[in-house]
């Protein structure tokens, strides 16, 4: 997997689990195409070109509330708090997990630099990359499970519609 396509995937499933994590990956919908950022063209980019990989809790939040509004229109006051919670937790998770997975990403491009190459340094590499992928996997799971708790069963069906469109 070359670079490119690497930070893409990790900028899509994180920006993934967030918009899922809402219960609404329904605002992509809207978001014109980035060029080389993630499936479709969005990966971690949401609206107006925010980067979610530099975003502080506090834009995140403003984020999450316009993200809210635009794909639960008509969730309940307690909805969308509890679905901007989950998305905060996820938030605040996922940002060092993607730190780690960045840290790997650099040391992997160093030691391909190296005259000689590491084959063991490089496997534990991948290794690690393994792990930290399955302990994204787990907590984007985690927030969806617990955003779909929070969602009426029509609201549910009108997200997972949306997934299926955007997945596929």
């Amino acid at each position: 997997m070359n670079q490119a396509t690497f930070t893409r995937s990790r900028r899509w499933m994180i920006g993934a689990a967030l918009v899922a994590a809402l219960g609404a990956s329904a605002y992509a919908a809207d978001t014109p195409a980035m060029p080389g950022h993630g499936m479709h063209g969005h990966g971690m980019h949401g609206h107006h070109g925010m980067d979610m990989d530099q975003m502080d809790p506090a834009a995140m939040s403003q984020h999450l509330d316009g993200m809210i509004a635009h794909i639960a229109p008509d969730a309940t006051a307690d909805q969308k708090a509890r679905l901007k919670s989950i998305g905060m937790a996820a938030f605040k998770d996922l940002k060092p997990l993607h730190q780690a997975m960045a840290d790997s990403h650099q040391k992997m491009h160093e030691l391909l630099k190296q005259p000689a190459i590491d084959r063991a340094a490089l496997e534990r590499l991948r290794q690690q990359h393994v792990q930290q992928m399955d302990a994204l996997s787990k907590r984007v799971l985690a927030a969806v499970e617990d955003a779909a708790d929070v969602l009426t069963p029509a609201q549910r069906a009108k997200f997972a519609d949306h997934l299926q469109q955007r997945m596929h």
